[in-house]
């Protein structure tokens, strides 16, 4: 009975913080914060533009230097000091929905001051604080993946302009604007923004991979981007939701699992692809945790783990681009966080649509969403290759609402 008295008591007054003065505040709080968000492009000035260059003394040199990299990166086009003196100034309300924005608020001006470190020993402090690291646990999941016989390699013979095409194809049928792009600067072949896929300008593809970018950027995180983009907190599903307690709570760590997740549901989950990222997992533990080179890295990844020496140089290039990039090893952990959450909870695997929402702040979307009598908005996209699932899986998988205007966009 007392338990029923305090759920009741706490229903209440996150009722309240939708009531009156409080609810504008957190709108304007939105506001501002999401204004921050939209300049912030991490990867556009974490990834170096001097990437081709040095890949050439790794990749195809007999004798590789010892001395780690020095990255060149795109200087900042805008006053990072500026934003960060706004954010603090910031009112936030004192309410359940308000510890979310502070997070947020925290978070944007950490990625601000971890931009700023770029090149500095301070720019690992700042990762470590926005994603966490790799422990112990993470590395053994790791080291399973990575004993896996990857199959024969596909022949790679689709370049960046015939992937773009066939991506943008594929985007027309899911309904929404996704524009598919071409970059020089980048550490890996491919890579989603909020509302675009980019792809590096000299990569190779094979159609096994342009299967994986589909469902994994254009299918995964386009898609929940342009699902959070109608729902009234803009900060929080457009831009994702905050760490708010472990570090694998940050919406990042669900953001990459689910993209893994939903590659394996679609039966383009390759060993190969789960060494790749294992790779990544066990670098940024080394890197981190081991305190290893650059040189030692990459032979590690070579000699013991039988990545190629092209493999070898992007997974150690992404662990140590800006000065310690730890946020490869969140895709393991939430790779492990979503496949739980499909086994055990259908329902919240289905609100993992609504927008950039972690496995961790499921808790109040559903009170938000109120199974659709609530202030959330049902997820108007789902991934297509959903309707190609057998039906045992497709019996579990969200449905989505009929939409009179499903062109909208």
């Amino acid at each position: 009975m007392g338990k029923d008295r305090d759920g009741q008591h706490a229903e209440r007054r996150f009722q309240e913080a939708f009531e009156g003065q409080d609810f504008f505040l957190l709108l304007e709080a939105d506001r501002h914060i999401a204004t921050a968000c939209q300049r912030l492009r991490v990867l556009k000035y974490v990834n170096p533009i001097n990437s081709s260059a040095v890949a050439k003394l790794y990749v195809e040199k007999d004798s590789i230097p010892k001395e780690d990299p020095e990255y060149q990166y795109k200087e900042l086009d805008f006053d990072p000091e500026q934003f960060k003196v706004e954010l603090l100034n910031l009112p936030i309300v004192n309410s359940e929905l308000g510890r979310i924005y502070r997070a947020k608020r925290d978070e944007v001006f950490n990625i601000l001051a971890m931009l700023e470190a770029r090149g500095s020993k301070e720019f690992l402090d700042w990762s470590r604080l926005l994603y966490g690291t790799t422990d112990k646990r993470t590395l053994d999941a790791a080291n399973l993946w990575l004993k896996l016989q990857p199959e024969p390699e596909e022949p790679q013979t689709i370049d960046a302009k015939e992937a773009k095409n066939r991506l943008t194809t594929l985007v027309r049928k899911q309904h929404f604007l996704c524009d598919v792009r071409i970059r020089n600067y980048m550490s890996s072949d491919a890579a989603a923004g909020e509302l675009s896929v980019a792809l590096k300008k000299n990569a190779m593809y094979s159609e096994n991979d342009i299967k994986s970018l589909s469902v994994h950027e254009i299918e995964t995180h386009v898609l929940r981007t342009r699902n959070g983009e109608i729902q009234p907190f803009r900060a929080l599903f457009f831009h994702g939701f905050p760490r708010v307690d472990e570090a694998t709570s940050v919406y990042l760590a669900t953001e990459e699992g689910l993209a893994t997740f939903n590659e394996e549901l679609a039966g383009v989950l390759t060993n190969r692809r789960r060494r790749l990222l294992a790779g990544r997992v066990k670098a940024v533990y080394l890197m981190d945790k081991e305190e290893m080179s650059f040189y030692d890295i990459f032979h590690t990844l070579v000699n013991d783990d039988k990545f190629t020496r092209d493999e070898a140089y992007t997974i150690t290039e992404r662990v140590y681009r800006g000065g310690g990039y730890t946020k490869d090893h969140l895709y393991m952990n939430g790779y492990e966080q979503v496949h739980k959450l499909w086994n055990e909870s259908p329902e919240g695997f289905e609100l993992l649509y609504t927008g950039k929402v972690g496995v961790a702040h499921l808790p109040i979307v559903k009170r938000l969403f109120k199974n659709g009598n609530g202030i959330l908005y049902p997820a108007r996209h789902l991934p297509t290759f959903f309707n190609e699932l057998e039906a045992a899986k497709r019996m579990r998988m969200p449905q989505t609402a009929p939409d009179d205007d499903e062109h909208d966009d």
